[in-house]
């Protein structure tokens, strides 16, 4: 994968590897997992997840002190990940670091929209608004 030295911006996909800790940059309530996903394709604009990486390039890094309950609005329309998230610590720290960011084919940009509008009443958690 060959990833350009650009920064995260509007329909740029973004790998991100995130886990979950008891402290700031911890793996120990869950080891890095891959996510990736087209920035900025959110119907309501950019999800808190989105928000904290714009603009940023490939390797940085941040947690954030999360509740469990705030999982879902955090990553909001970037399914199916906070499914995956069983953590029972609460809050726990969520840790993300940015692996490469890359320029998207316009077929993927236009699979990621047409996944994003087809969630309703599958019992993700978006209520159908995504």
């Amino acid at each position: 994968m060959k990833t350009d030295k650009s920064p995260v911006a509007p329909l740029k996909k973004v790998l991100v590897h995130i886990s979950a800790g008891k402290r700031p940059s911890g793996t120990e309530l869950m080891e890095p997992e891959s996510v990736e996903f087209i920035f900025g394709l959110g119907r309501t604009g950019l999800t808190p997840l989105e928000r904290r990486i714009e603009g940023r390039t490939a390797g940085y890094s941040t947690s954030v002190e999360i509740y469990r309950s705030n999982i879902p609005g955090f990553f909001g329309h970037i399914f199916p990940f906070p499914m995956r998230l069983k953590i029972p610590l609460d809050p726990f720290y969520l840790n993300m670091k940015i692996v490469s960011v890359d320029s998207a084919d316009p077929r993927e940009v236009v699979r990621a929209m047409a996944e994003i509008t087809a969630c309703s009443g599958c019992d993700c958690g978006c209520g159908g608004h995504f």
